[in-house]
């Protein structure tokens, strides 16, 4: 009698899952250029720790200044984010489950002073990373 029932409330807390990952929708990333006018381009690298999120990109993806990098993404892992603006760089984490889970609009804007993080509109940016040199 136990398996009767087993498998309809199985299905039903599959399809439940299903229409709740539907309706929330996967992350998106948006990386916003705001370094300076006539900066060169800022060279963006993601992955996670298993894949790279950008393929076909033995170095990195462009990104001129104003201009913005989107990533949706794929997996609920960890997502970091490798950038070189000149002789400047930073490894950052564009996405980590711990702090971004049940958002759903994670916004990084790049400019001189480094890595500020918001969500959707309704959130005040926050610095997260710093440039480094050598």
């Amino acid at each position: 009698m136990g398996s009767a029932f087993g498998f309809p409330l199985l299905l039903t807390l599959v399809l439940s899952s299903l229409s709740i990952e539907i309706a929330c929708g996967t992350p998106v990333i948006t990386i916003i250029n705001g370094l300076p006018k006539d900066s060169p381009p800022l060279i963006m690298k993601c992955r996670t720790n298993a894949t790279d999120v950008v393929t076909g990109h033995v170095i990195g993806h462009p990104v001129n200044t104003g201009e913005v990098h989107i990533l949706t993404l794929k997996t609920n892992d960890l997502y970091h984010c490798f950038a070189m603006w000149g002789l400047k760089f930073a490894d950052f984490e564009s996405f980590d489950p711990k702090r971004d889970t049940g958002h759903r609009k994670i916004i990084w804007k790049v400019n001189k002073d480094g890595f500020f993080l918001r969500y959707g509109k309704c959130t005040r940016w926050r610095k997260e990373a710093d440039w480094e040199t050598e």
